[in-house]
């Protein structure tokens, strides 16, 4: 494994520990993972949630064998959302909003489901991070920048790609940075609790010098 592999491998072990601390114990919850994917996160979030229902949205089908329990609706996430009004108690979203055309009304659907006093948790990708702005201050295309499907390496310093990407996978369509997915955030109506940052070509350094240029960005947001 490269050691470009090896960093981005960390960044996103660390992205994910910090998502599960924005989690709440709660075996009365309601609980939907929007864009689960291979469910691999999705059983972590409910072991950490302990809810009574959890159930996980996507495009495709995921295997039978990684449900372990949980219910799985089959949507597309571009859409109205097939649920009520009110629904959840918590909302989880790890990796997708990027991946959205319309993240506005993506938001928004996350808002018009949670009910009253429930949070929201979402991770995405930030523009603004270091390695991004290195990349282009040589010319290259943003490393959270991807063009279409095969082809998402295409035009960055590193063309072989450090990720394995799947049939499953679609490409970056929308990057936020620190502040716009706080923004976004405040639009639909959600307080946000609390934002945590991930990935710093600087390590510890980098968070204390700026935060704000960490490679992922997880908010926790509350619908008052």
């Amino acid at each position: 494994m490269s050691f470009v592999s090896k960093l981005y491998m960390r960044w996103r072990f660390n992205r994910n520990k910090g998502f599960i601390t924005a989690l709440e114990k709660n075996p009365t919850s309601m609980v939907v993972d929007l864009g689960c994917g291979n469910c691999i996160f999705s059983n972590v979030v409910k072991e950490a949630i302990e809810p009574a229902q959890m159930i996980v949205v996507d495009s495709f089908i995921p295997e039978k064998k990684d449900l372990h329990g949980m219910e799985f609706v089959r949507a597309n996430l571009e859409d109205i959302l097939p649920f009520a009004n009110n629904s959840f108690d918590v909302i989880i979203s790890n990796q997708v909003i990027e991946h959205i055309k319309t993240p506005v009304k993506f938001m928004q659907e996350i808002f018009r489901i949670l009910k009253p006093g429930g949070y929201a948790v979402i991770s995405t990708e930030n523009l603004a991070s270091w390695d991004n702005i290195f990349a282009l201050l040589f010319g290259y295309v943003p490393f959270s920048m991807e063009f279409d499907q095969g082809h998402f390496s295409l035009g960055k310093i590193f063309s072989a790609g450090y990720i394995t990407q799947s049939s499953n996978d679609h490409p970056h369509l929308r990057i936020f940075s620190w502040k716009g997915i706080i923004a976004l955030a405040l639009t639909v109506g959600f307080t946000v609790e609390k934002q945590i940052g991930s990935g710093h070509i600087f390590g510890k350094l980098g968070e204390v010098l700026n935060k704000k240029k960490c490679r992922f960005i997880t908010v926790k947001l509350r619908k008052n």
